[in-house]
């Protein structure tokens, strides 16, 4: 698979993720990996992770969060 940001450039690349909100398959010069905390049910205990988890997005989708 290609990543789709340089086959718009016109430009061949191995993709190395896919952005989890789009779908959209990146190279690693394109992706932007991000954390995020997990949390769940926990009753009256812990509801968050001790470790956040690791989160992939494409430029356009960063672009959308960062601008919402």
């Amino acid at each position: 698979m290609e990543c789709y940001e340089c086959h718009s450039l016109h430009r061949s690349t191995s993709a190395v993720a896919v952005c989890r909100e789009c779908g959209v398959a990146l190279c690693a010069s394109h992706l932007h990996v991000e954390t995020q905390q997990m949390r769940k049910e926990a009753g009256l205990g812990k509801s968050t992770s001790e470790v956040p988890a690791r989160r992939v997005v494409c430029p356009t989708c960063r672009r959308a969060e960062l601008s919402a």
